[in-house]
Formats: C-alpha cells, structure tokens, sequence
C-alpha cells in the first residue's frame, strides 16, 4: 500500500515537473520579447544581453503609439477580426444546422468538399483567391479579407458546430414546434443557448485566426488604408537591419489584445471543450 502510495505521489510530482518545464519552454520566447520591449538598442545589440533590462525604457512604445501607419494598421485589425468573427460565427451556425437537421440530395459530398478546402496548403489559393477578388473588384478592401478569412476558416467552424449540433437531442427541438415555434425561432431560442459553448470556441478560432493572419493579407492589403498591423510589424525590417526594440513593442501591443480577449472568453471555451469531451 505504501509502495503504491509513493509511486503515486513520484508520478504527480513527475507531472507537474514536465508542465512546468512546458510552461517555461511555452512562455520564455513571450517573455524575452517583452523584456527586449523595454531595452535601449544599445542593450539589444550587446554581446552579452541580459533578461531583464538594465536601463527600462519606455521610448519603443512611444514610436509605436506616435506611428500613424501603425495605429491605421492596428485599426484595421479590430475592424476585420470582428467582423469576419461575427460573420464566420453566423454562417457556421447555419451551414452547421443545415448539414446536422437536414437530409438532401448530396449532403454527404459536400460536407467533405468543405473539409477538403482545409487540406490544401495556403499558399496554393493565393493565385485563385487574388484573381476572383480582383474580378469582384475586393483586392485592398475590408470585404475582401473578410471574406477570404471566412472562406479558410469555414470548414473548421462548420466541422466543430456541427459536432455539437448533432449530439443535441432532437425531441428538444420537436416539442417547441409543437409549442408554435418556426425553424429560426427554434434556431435560436432553443439550440443557440443550448450551444453557446461552441459558439465562444469558433469565435475564438475565427477571431485568432483573422488576428494573425499574414499571408493573404500580405497579398491582399496593399497600403495603410486595410492592411493589418501583422503585415504592419514587417516594415520595422529594412535595408538597415530589425528594429527590434519597435517591433517586439508592437507585437506586445498586438498580443495584448488578443490574449484579454482570450482570457475573457476561456471560460466558456473550457466549458465548451468540456462539454464535448462528455458529449463525445
């Protein structure tokens, strides 16, 4: 019993070592960026650098903030990740229902057509996305990265709410018709709340997705007026070298954005997680 016992407690304390060994692994490259956000380039580009900065400074978040290309840039962000969000959210929602509710001619084959989109590599889409945005007239447009990140988004979104759609019981649903609901009533007064869960989880997907996407809006995003401070955070790299103090100072910008979001959102994303693991 006491062998068992003490074979337990090595095995938690082996546990926790190895997540605090990931922990650090996962979070020192963060750390480092931020502390190098705070240093003179005279600290940077020493021979022996040091973790935390000897002289603090506050001068790279200054140029940061006083760059108008990087506050548009930084604009531009906010505006296509919410709304190519709400947007991914809402298509994935119907197109989900559709696929799990309904039975049609077809359904199985294009479910998997949707699937196969995500298979292929980015980079092969470039040429096909450029040319059919510049035939709508979209290329340096906000609807154009929006719709080219709810296009690579979809099939993940659709894939995951639909799982969740299909676990439901579909008595729930049948008995509220028979109460005098029609389907979008149904929709969204019984399974909407049922799978808020999921919900918060494609949101952050798609969210995150639209955040650090770089290479369409690489291709898309021609001048201050739409591109996003990703593709933004490349142009403290020139002819002279990195400034990596600016450049580590916006990506901290960036990210904290992202992470309060996150931090706001995971609870509801554990429990959607959570939620499917049981359901599953």
């Amino acid at each position: 019993m006491k062998k068992t016992g003490l074979l337990h407690f090595i095995g938690k304390v082996l546990f926790c070592l190895l997540v605090v060994i990931i922990s650090v692994y996962a979070l020192l490259p963060v750390l480092w960026g931020l502390s190098t956000s705070f240093k003179t380039d005279v600290e940077v580009y020493s021979l022996s650098p040091s973790f935390i900065p000897e002289n603090p400074t506050l001068d790279n978040y200054r140029q940061v903030f006083g760059d108008r290309d990087m506050m548009c840039y930084l604009r531009n962000t906010v505006i296509v990740a919410i709304a190519s969000t709400f947007i991914s959210v809402l298509v994935a929602l119907f197109g989900a229902y559709g696929f799990s509710r309904f039975k049609f001619p077809g359904r199985a084959g294009l479910l998997y057509s949707i699937l196969f989109t995500r298979v292929l590599p980015r980079v092969c889409l470039l040429v096909p996305f450029y040319i059919t945005l510049s035939n709508l007239k979209l290329v340096n447009t906000y609807q154009g990265l929006i719709l080219v990140y709810l296009i690579i988004g979809m099939p993940i979104t659709i894939w995951l709410l639909k799982g969740y759609i299909d676990a439901l019981p579909e008595e729930v649903e049948e008995a509220a018709q028979i109460d005098g609901c029609n389907s979008p009533q149904v929709l969204f007064k019984i399974v909407v709340p049922m799978i808020a869960p999921a919900l918060a989880s494609i949101s952050m997907f798609a969210f995150i997705l639209a955040w650090n996407e770089f290479l369409f809006p690489l291709l898309i995003a021609k001048d201050t007026s739409t591109r996003p401070i990703s593709v933004g955070l490349a142009f403290y790299i020139d002819e002279v070298g990195i400034q990596w103090g600016p450049m580590l100072a916006a990506s901290m910008i960036m990210s904290a954005r992202a992470i309060a979001v996150f931090s706001y959102a995971q609870k509801y994303i554990i429990a959607g997680l959570s939620e499917g693991a049981v359901k599953g």
